[in-house]
C-alpha cells in the first residue's frame, strides 16, 4: 500500500503553505501591534531567502508521505511533525549562514522557538492530523509465483 502523489502532494502543500502563512501572520500582527519595533520579523517578512523554506518542506513532507507506508494518525503527526520542524531549522540555519551570521545554528533555534511562538508549528501539527484522514491510498500490485509473467515485447 502507498499514497498516491497527488494525495502526498495535496497533503504537504497543505500543510506547509497554511502552516507557514499562520506563521508569518502572526508574526506580521505582532509587528503591527508592535507599532513596527520589531525589526526582526520586519527583515523575515521581506527575506527572499524565506522562501527556501517552503519548498524544502513541501518537497520533504511529499516524498514522506509517498515512500513511507501508510502510518496511523498518531504516527503521521509524529514522523512529520519531527520531519517539518527538521525542515525548518534546516533552513533556518542555512539562511542564516547565507546571509552571513556568525552564529548559524543559534539563529536556526531562534527561528524554531519563533515558528513555535507564531503558531507555525502547532498549525502544522493540527493540519498534519486534519489532512492525514484524507490521504488517498492505493494498493501496489504484488508479482507472485502463482501469477502468469507477461510476455516480453
Amino acid at each position: 500500500m502507498t499514497v498516491t502523489w497527488r494525495g502526498a502532494l495535496s497533503y504537504a502543500l497543505t500543510v506547509t503553505v497554511v502552516s507557514w502563512l499562520v506563521g508569518l501572520g502572526v508574526e506580521l500582527a505582532l509587528l503591527v501591534l508592535s507599532d513596527g519595533h520589531d525589526d526582526w520579523s520586519a527583515g523575515r517578512a521581506a527575506d527572499p531567502w524565506e522562501l527556501v523554506f517552503p519548498v524544502a518542506a513541501v518537497m520533504a513532507l511529499t516524498a514522506a508521505r509517498r515512500f513511507l507506508q501508510p502510518l496511523p494518525r498518531w504516527r503521521v503527526i509524529v514522523t512529520d511533525g519531527l520531519l517539518y520542524t527538521a525542515v525548518l531549522l534546516l533552513c533556518g540555519g542555512i539562511t542564516a549562514w547565507a546571509t552571513g551570521d556568525e552564529a548559524p545554528v543559534d539563529s536556526a533555534f531562534v527561528t524554531g522557538i519563533f515558528a513555535l511562538f507564531s503558531l507555525q508549528l502547532p498549525a502544522a501539527w493540527g493540519l498534519s492530523g486534519w489532512r492525514s484522514g484524507n490521504l488517498e491510498v492505493v494498493v501496489a500490485p504484488a508479482l507472485t509465483a502463482e501469477q502468469p509473467s507477461r510476455p516480453t515485447s
